[in-house]
């Protein structure tokens, strides 16, 4: 017998290496080791190996390790030993499945397939999260599915940040993003979605940025009347609450407003609407920071009674692969329990499909579920985005070394048709001074100063255009195969006109001249467009409408389907400019609301 050591410390025992090779079953079984001494050891028979052995260590039997093959020649009582330094792995970009000790005390699962549920849920982010704990509290007996795990009791931005010491505009409130993103899709030829999803408690709502805007009446166009009238009469002011919404208040942020609204007379300056809750001083409550569905779930989970955890159920780590279904209901939901590798079906009265536009799409082509018209997975579409960033000298008007202000412009005829009968002005502007400032967190004083010393006498900037767009029609998510397949996509931006492209130019050309603005270094001051999906505004797979020529009616009930509904941004008939997270806060209030009544008509 003979030893092969992998001594390493970024994957012990939490991550299984295992060995592949060419004389085990031709690369097709995985060798299993022992974890001894900090090293994974591999005892196999040299017998096996006369002719020499080649093979590579594997990182939870999915990720082969980079580079070339391995290849020693074994003999009776050998040690053959490998280290960190030259074994790496690529980076995980699956879901990641865990079971702390938090997970196990706080969110055990139910994994009883007789319980028929009053709901279920698929997806806990701002559209599933927010269905499932209001549902609840009005008495429904409800069970989310969740893909992730349980990562972050929190939004990130309530966390201690991961700071750029530079000077350099860093959106460190939702920078652990990029750590923890799932890319569960591939682009087809020339697409240009470069987005992730968020699997985990809470899904993405535990990374954006907190500004929550109103659409406004000329975004709403292509929305039916009575889900219009919803949000204007009550359902944003719902929405809003829930949220937290807060609007900075200071005299720099005065100051500012005044500014523009003297400087730039054709637009409206806002301060904009986030959701970011600070302490109330006469209760003295600690700050409850940036709404996310994972502090409104956990907290669920660790209250008593009805609008605690009496009837709400959460199974992390569960992967639904498919809804079954008969006639006009569906009759089952099959999800993959990733920790025990086991499929199990569960059951309910209604089921909420609220994963996400690219994940609902993909379970809702996986199902084969009743699609007329061709729309399910078509239009996938984010609203162009342009921005640059940068620096306010101090001998700017508006400078303030430690002060901050974060506002919205809109044009005063936005919306309004030109001659061509098109919408003009259809964007909002969106501008951070001392964007290090805005819902900053430092912890170490010591960072806060070395931050301070990075960008010396100027303050860190950014403006931004965000427009409304119709959906792309030859935009396209296709699910080609089973669950384990992932959906390809093809997108194409929004188009704008180069009018268009013109003024949103001149516009910035005023604000940086009039702000006497600088460049950054090692940057210019051109306007860039933003990665599609780069902030999660995708929309459109599984469109609302009035008509048959959609796939969710205005009640968010899935087309052909009595008891089938979906909420998140998949049913969004068009890409507003305004950030979509309140507008899909208030459809899932009034989802909640809903299935209340459709369960009391029942009697």
């Amino acid at each position: 017998m003979f030893k092969i050591y992998f001594k390493t410390i970024k994957y012990r025992p939490d991550l299984q290496v295992t060995i592949r090779s060419q004389q085990i079953q031709g690369w097709q079984e995985d060798f299993p080791g022992d974890f001894e001494d900090d090293a994974w050891v591999f005892t196999l028979d040299e017998d096996l190996f006369a002719n020499g052995m080649e093979f590579k260590f594997v990182l939870e039997e999915q990720l082969y390790m980079m580079g070339n093959n391995l290849a020693i020649n074994p003999i009776a009582g050998g040690g053959y030993n490998f280290d960190d330094i030259g074994i790496n792995f690529p980076p995980v970009t699956e879901a990641i499945v865990e079971n702390g000790v938090v997970q196990q005390k706080f969110f055990p699962p139910n994994l009883n397939e007789d319980i028929v549920y009053d709901v279920i849920v698929i997806g806990s982010g701002i559209g599933g999260g927010v269905v499932a704990e209001q549902a609840a509290d009005l008495g429904l007996s409800v069970l989310i599915l969740e893909l992730g795990s349980y990562l972050f009791p929190t939004h990130v931005g309530d966390l201690p940040r991961q700071h750029q010491i530079a000077k350099t505009v860093d959106k460190h409130i939702w920078s652990l993003w990029d750590d923890f993103k799932v890319t569960n899709y591939v682009n087809g030829p020339g697409s240009q979605y470069y987005g992730g999803q968020g699997f985990c408690l809470g899904g993405r709502s535990v990374f954006w940025g907190g500004f929550i805007p109103r659409m406004t009446w000329w975004e709403m166009d292509l929305w039916p009347q009575d889900v219009r009238w919803y949000l204007e009469d009550s359902g944003y002011n719902k929405a809003e609450r829930l949220l937290k919404k807060s609007l900075l208040q200071s005299d720099y942020q005065t100051q500012v407003l005044r500014y523009f609204e003297r400087n730039f007379r054709d637009f409206v300056a806002l301060t904009a609407p986030m959701s970011n809750e600070t302490t109330n001083r006469l209760q003295n409550n600690v700050a409850a920071g940036i709404f996310s569905t994972a502090d409104l779930l956990m907290e669920s989970r660790l209250t008593g009674g009805q609008f605690g955890a009496q009837n709400l159920t959460i199974n992390l780590n569960h992967a639904v692969t498919e809804l079954l279904w008969e006639g006009d209901k569906v009759t089952g939901v099959v999800a993959y329990d990733l920790i025990a590798d086991k499929s199990r079906t569960y059951r309910s009265q209604m089921v909420v499909l609220s994963a996400g536009t690219i994940e609902s799409a993909k379970i809702a082509q996986l199902s084969n579920l009743k699609n007329p018209h061709q729309l399910i997975g078509t239009g996938i579409t984010d609203h162009p985005i342009y921005y640059t960033h940068f620096a306010l000298p101090n001998s700017s008007e508006l400078y303030q070394a430690d002060s901050s202000a974060k506002f919205m412009l809109r044009h005063r005829n936005a919306g309004e048709p030109d001659q061509a009968n098109q919408p003009q002005h259809r964007f909002n502007v969106l501008i951070e001074l001392g964007a290090d400032f805005n819902q900053g967190r430092y912890v170490d004083p010591d960072i806060l100063d070395a931050m301070q010393a990075a960008k010396g006498n100027s303050m860190l900037c950014e403006i931004v255009f965000l427009f409304n767009t119709p959906l792309v029609e030859t935009n396209q998510l296709t699910q080609n195969g089973p669950s384990y397949y992932k959906p390809v996509i093809n997108m194409q931006p929004g188009y704008i006109s180069p009018a268009e492209w013109a003024e949103i130019g001149q516009i910035k050309q005023a604000v940086l001249q009039a702000l006497g603005a600088e460049a950054l270094p090692f940057q210019n001051l051109d306007l860039k467009q933003a990665d599609l999906g780069g902030v999660a505004h995708e929309v459109g797979t599984l469109r609302l409408g009035t008509t048959e020529n959609s796939v969710v009616d205005t009640q968010l009930k899935f087309r052909g389907y009595d008891n089938l509904y979906v909420c998140d941004l998949s049913v969004f008939p068009a890409s507003p400019a305004a950030n979509p997270t309140l507008t899909l806060t208030a459809l899932a209030l009034r989802l909640s609301d809903h299935l209340r009544e459709r369960f009391d008509a029942m009697g």
